[in-house]
């Protein structure tokens, strides 16, 4: 006959765990519930809830397979409770936090591309317009579904960008899947350093001329205000602009303040709104940044891929320059977060605020939805192929003729010549609207801004 005594040691010690675990679970929620009391905003659904957070925990630390670290479970409930927020949300543990806090250099290549979480599923907002994934046929609104074999499922925005960071010349496999397609596909992407130019310029016609902006770097505005005096100073007289903004997502707030301010000057650019009432921080453009002090007609071009700086900028300029929004809805990704540390070393990344255009709408969601729609393409109602890239045969960047010929950029220039024949132009925000925005504003903790 076997002894007892180790089979009731076992219990009492797993009695003792799940009790070690329920009583700590059990502080942190005081802890948390006395700071709603002191707002005036709790309930007994916060006392349920709560409740129901400990019963889980000690039916999985009790009968669960195998044993797991109390850490580990409590690590699983926050990872899951700020996952559920939003794309821009997410947990660190005390490794991770310590390694973002490190001054590091820059990676020294990536992907080349801007990914945020929809649906559920890691999405490609943007591929950087001749970077690696663009060149390896990546589009917008794709979803990887793994890299290098590893399940995206459980896996944040800044979790999945950093597998995608690295050495130049390492090789990263990614499956992707895309509306229209029968199953996924298997795609191989080499990691580069960045050298595309973010600013191009073509001109159209006599007067007209087309700007490309496909990245938001940091002299991405001197870029563009050392372009548009080369054409304010040229021969004949600047009668519109076509800027092009499709597949542009990077997150740099400041430099889209920066580029919006070459056009209007020190005007209201964006508004960021926190949770508490009254709690906003506008953030003006700069006037020694404005190269074009005349208004010039102007037409934006904006698709899916169109997100986060991009959006200010778009918005920016639909409101205080008037400038018509042309093609398909943005993305909808403008927020701002804010790191908060945790006792044990770990931390959470939170929104603390949405991106509000001049005209008071928010960004984050919603998207902008285009003054203009733009043409359907060819074949827009059939399942969209991939096309993988040739190993002979490098992608090419769209050359001058190319643009001229893009449907979206014809339907512009076309805008363009017609502007004080029809009245579909946006008027931009009245001077003393935007003053009485300004002069009633109230500022956000600094960590927001």
């Amino acid at each position: 006959m076997k002894p007892r005594m180790p089979k009731l040691l076992c219990a009492k010690f797993r009695f003792t765990r799940a009790w070690i675990l329920i009583v700590a679970v059990l502080f942190l929620g005081v802890c948390l519930l006395s700071r709603v009391e002191t707002s005036g905003a709790v309930s007994s659904q916060a006392y349920a809830q709560l409740r129901l957070l400990v019963e889980a925990l000690y039916e999985i630390d009790n009968k669960y397979v195998t044993e797991k670290r109390e850490r580990d479970l409590i690590y699983g409930a926050i990872r899951g409770m700020v996952a559920s927020l939003d794309a821009n949300s997410s947990f660190l543990t005390p490794s991770e936090y310590q390694e973002s806090l490190r001054k590091t250099a820059p990676a020294e290549a990536s992907a080349g591309v801007e990914l945020s979480v929809k649906d559920n599923l890691l999405t490609v907002i943007a591929p950087l317009e001749g970077g690696p994934a663009w060149q390896a046929g990546i589009r917008a609104d794709d979803h990887i579904l793994k890299i290098n074999n590893q399940s995206t499922r459980a896996m944040t925005a800044l979790e999945a960008a950093k597998k995608l960071q690295g050495p130049a010349g390492t090789k990263v496999k990614l499956q992707i899947i895309r509306t229209g397609l029968a199953k996924p596909v298997d795609v191989e992407v080499t990691l580069e350093r960045p050298a595309v130019e973010s600013v191009s310029h073509y001109p159209l016609e006599d007067g007209f001329h087309y700007l490309r902006l496909r990245n938001f770097k940091e002299r991405s505005a001197q870029d563009l205000q050392k372009t548009l005096r080369s054409i304010h100073g040229g021969a004949g007289s600047l009668r519109g602009m076509v800027l092009d903004l499709r597949n542009t997502a990077n997150p740099n707030f400041e430099e889209a303040r920066r580029l919006a301010s070459t056009f209007i000057g020190g005007d209201l650019v964006y508004t960021v709104k926190g949770r508490q009432n009254g709690s906003r921080q506008n953030y003006s453009g700069l006037k020694d940044y404005q190269v074009i002090k005349e208004r010039v007609p102007m037409v934006v071009l904006v698709d899916q891929g169109t997100g986060r700086a991009a959006e200010i900028l778009a918005g920016a300029l639909q409101a205080q320059y008037g400038a018509i929004l042309m093609g398909s809805k943005t993305f909808g990704d403008c927020a701002v977060s804010k790191v908060f540390p945790l006792k044990d070393g770990s931390a959470i990344i939170v929104s603390v605020g949405y991106c509000y255009t001049p005209r008071d709408k928010v960004i984050q969601g919603k998207g902008l939805e285009p003054d203009i729609p733009g043409p359907k393409k060819d074949g827009e109602e059939q399942p969209a192929a991939f096309t993988p890239a040739q190993p002979d045969k490098a992608r090419k960047i769209p050359d001058s003729e190319e643009i001229r010929q893009d449907p979206l950029v014809v339907q512009a220039l076309q805008k363009l010549k017609n502007w004080g024949k029809q009245s579909a132009t946006q008027a931009p925000l009245p001077r003393s609207l935007k003053k009485k925005q300004v002069a009633g504003s109230q500022s956000l903790p600094e960590e927001l801004t």
